[in-house]
């Protein structure tokens, strides 16, 4: 097909190499598809009539981003209710184009479903990043799942329930099983691990990958050991001895999800709430004095398990584990789009380089989640989701802050109307909750008194 749309003499970021090849021409058909990079030739006038033209000079053309542990059913506030819609804008805005979405049960969609919002968005039914989802979270009764959506979850304690929870599963089409594996240091029910192998051996026998999460070394080793292919966030304690060589052996991709961690162990002064919020949001922001985790005197324990994952991650990446970046966006404080940007900051923290933190969150990502043939670098043939920058993210990931363009399967997107349509709009009122302390995720335990 004839290109529409030509980016011209820009820096092309090769994520998988670490390189820069400056000033090129990449030229896009009106599928959406990459159909040509070539050395920059100033183009004939008739072409450049016929064809949209982005002036890359000096810019850095990079892959969308890829954020791999999302909840588009949150906005940042558990206890907001959110409009899904700005919230995949908000993603959008910062150059996040794909999402895997860790449960929509238990959302609220208008003019979609829990069960359908994926296919809807992907058929650009709403405008949003690509999504995977696991369309569920399965847990023991009163456990994880339960705490935080509900009914929507799915508890199981017996084989029949395995059987009746993973044909409702099957039936809605996720793109892999999500599973929890987290009594929340003792707060919580949990799944046995001989039910968690269950879960995990019907799920394979289906055809899916199983994500599950956890938080402690120990739950992640017996997720390991029955089979789990994603662990789902970082650990936030001691790594057991052995965990790390049967990852990398195994395969297993692990999403760290550090902006989470980090967001929670702030206090409410310190958390940055982004310029580009919807307005429920922004209510909840200004009218709150503490975090959650200030309230429940948890700080210091979130701290500690923001520190011991910032340790794990760089152990884990040394030794060759499969990692790719994901933030936990929506839950408590980790904002849309944003968070993703902090989560690849953090990684450099930790000891990775900027080229590396970007893998993760490109390149990587979508060769762990199985569309790599689609997308995730910048090559003849595959889907243009672009970001364009104004510095070498190579050298510092703060670059992808400094956005000249999003473009979403060739679609060059208006920033400025997407900011208008995440801060406009109808305010969205949500239940008041009284004195009640919303149930949360990753909800540690609280901190021990001092002793008389």
């Amino acid at each position: 097909m004839e290109p529409t749309l030509i980016i011209e003499n820009v820096a092309v970021v090769d994520v998988v190499a670490g390189t820069v090849r400056r000033g090129y021409d990449v030229r896009v058909d009106d599928a959406g598809t990459i159909v040509a990079i070539t050395p920059h030739q100033a183009a004939p006038s008739a072409e450049r009539a016929a064809l949209r033209r982005l002036d890359g000079q000096g810019k850095y053309l990079v892959p969308g981003l890829i954020d791999s542990h999302v909840h588009i059913a949150f906005n940042g506030f558990l206890d907001v209710r959110p409009d899904f819609t700005r919230t995949l804008k908000q993603f959008l805005l910062h150059g996040v184009t794909s999402v895997v979405d860790f449960f929509t049960a238990g959302g609220d969609f208008p003019g979609s479903s829990p069960e359908n919002v994926r296919d809807d968005v992907n058929a650009g039914t709403f405008l949003g990043p690509r999504m995977l989802t696991s369309y569920g979270c399965i847990n023991a009764p009163g456990g994880f799942c339960d705490c935080s959506i509900g009914d929507a979850a799915s508890a199981v304690v017996t084989r029949g329930d395995v059987d009746r929870e993973m044909n409702r599963i099957t039936a809605v089409r996720p793109d892999f099983v999500k599973i929890v594996y987290d009594d929340v240091f003792g707060t919580l029910p949990n799944l046995t691990k001989e039910m968690l192998g269950e879960l995990v051996a019907s799920a394979h026998d289906r055809g899916f990958r199983v994500a599950v999460h956890v938080a402690s070394g120990a739950h992640a080793m017996d997720a390991v050991d029955v089979g789990a292919d994603i662990i789902g966030h970082g650990i936030v304690d001691d790594v057991p001895d052995g965990l790390i060589p049967e990852l990398v052996d195994r395969g297993v991709v692990v999403i760290p999800t550090l902006a989470s961690y980090e967001s929670r162990s702030l206090e409410r002064w310190r958390i940055a709430l982004p310029a580009a919020s919807p307005p429920e949001v922004v209510d909840r922001y200004v009218s709150t004095h503490r975090s959650l985790y200030e309230t429940n005197g948890q700080l210091p324990l979130y701290r500690e398990a923001f520190e011991q994952s910032l340790k794990a991650l760089a152990h884990m990446v040394e030794s060759g584990v499969n990692v790719v970046a994901g933030s936990d966006a929506g839950t408590w404080y980790t904002f849309p789009g944003e968070s993703l940007l902090r989560e690849l900051a953090l990684y450099t923290e930790a000891g990775l380089t900027p080229a590396r933190a970007l893998r993760m969150a490109t390149s990587d990502a979508a060769a762990a989640w199985g569309f790599a043939d689609d997308r995730g670098t910048i090559e003849v043939g595959k889907r243009a989701d672009l970001l364009l920058v104004h510095a070498d993210p190579l050298q510092d990931v703060s670059a992808l802050r400094d956005r000249a363009a999003v473009i979403l399967s060739g679609e060059v997107l208006d920033l400025d109307v997407l900011t208008d349509d995440i801060v406009g709009g109808p305010f969205l009122p949500s239940p008041d909750l009284g004195d009640d302390v919303p149930c949360s995720p990753h909800h540690l335990r609280r901190q021990a008194p001092p002793s008389p």
